[in-house]
């Protein structure tokens, strides 16, 4: 955890591949997503460390190392909030549904629900 992110590291002992890849991301999506997580990691740990008082949620970064565990190959990312200015009343709540891709060799695009 950071004060404006949570992030996920896997460490492959391969080259990375997208595809091959895809299940773990689900399956961290799906820990994301569930009510469990949301309490005991955001709720409780998270806002008592990081965000105690204007209580923000935190973007999640599910992030993958291939051979080089020094250097991301990609990464899946998603943000509570939806777009629109930090901080405005009126913004809308994403709640983590929707997920960008990022290979860090063009900009990030969005997943297909």
């Amino acid at each position: 955890m950071a004060p404006t992110q949570i992030e996920f590291h896997y460490y492959l002992n391969r080259e990375s591949d997208r595809e091959a890849d895809r299940a773990i991301f689900e399956r961290t999506k799906e820990l994301v997503l569930s009510a469990d997580f949301r309490k005991t990691v955001i709720e409780e740990a998270y806002f008592k460390h990081y965000s105690k008082d204007d209580r923000r949620y935190p973007d999640i970064h599910i992030r993958f190392f291939g051979d080089s565990k020094d250097k991301v190959d990609y990464e899946y990312t998603s943000s509570y909030y939806g777009p629109g200015v930090e901080g405005a009343e009126t913004r809308p709540i994403d709640g983590y549904k929707t997920w960008y891709y990022n290979d860090f060799k063009s900009m990030s695009v969005p997943l297909s629900p």
